[in-house]
């Protein structure tokens, strides 16, 4: 519950900020995979991931960015079983980001990074054992959009890892959680 008292003002803000800026809007749905992903010392292995990004730029490169992420599999076991159970599980991502740069035609080079939600779904033997978790992460990256008028490819590259603890009164930890994620979409401008 905590967790979308303190999301659903983040994206207000980014909405709020974004439709204020004289700019264009581009919407990418992309599909990837996420490599490095851990928790402890456990590597989950790669998993695919699809989803959609929208962005908006302003025209000085600087923008807001909504990214959702979707890995149906992630918690699956792989060939490192590390669930000994047969166990299914995936990974939601919903991140507000900004966004420098990567707007325009041609090579344009951009950064991204933000905060929101991450939530991890497991289901294990037969439905005994049920486990889910909406916590808050961070995430950090950067990527290549090519292309020309509304139209581009983007290739993107990024950092996810989840907060153990965010409150007002003790800043913020970092968690056990974490993965790497690239991605290559096509990107349409509106």
């Amino acid at each position: 519950m905590r967790t979308h008292v303190l999301v659903m003002p983040f994206l207000a803000l980014v909405l709020l900020a974004s439709s204020a800026m004289p700019a264009g809007a581009q919407s990418t749905p992309y599909i990837g995979s996420s490599f490095n992903s851990t928790f402890d010392d456990y590597d989950f292995g790669t998993k695919l991931h699809y989803g959609a990004a929208l962005t908006w730029l302003g025209s000085g490169g600087i923008g807001f960015e909504v990214d959702f992420g979707y890995a149906p599999t992630f918690f699956e076991p792989g060939e490192d079983e590390f669930f000994e159970l047969d166990s299914e599980g995936n990974l939601t991502t919903l991140m507000g980001n900004l966004v420098l740069g990567g707007g325009g035609g041609g090579f344009k080079p951009y950064v991204s990074g933000g905060l929101g939600l991450m939530r991890s779904n497991i289901r294990g033997v037969g439905d005994l054992f049920d486990y889910s978790d909406n916590g808050f992460g961070v995430n950090a990256g950067g990527g290549l959009r090519v292309g020309a008028g509304g139209f581009a490819v983007k290739g993107d590259i990024r950092y996810f890892r989840q907060l153990s603890e965010l409150s007002p009164f003790n800043g913020f930890d970092l968690g056990e959680f974490s993965l790497w994620r690239g991605t290559v979409g096509l990107s349409f401008g509106f």
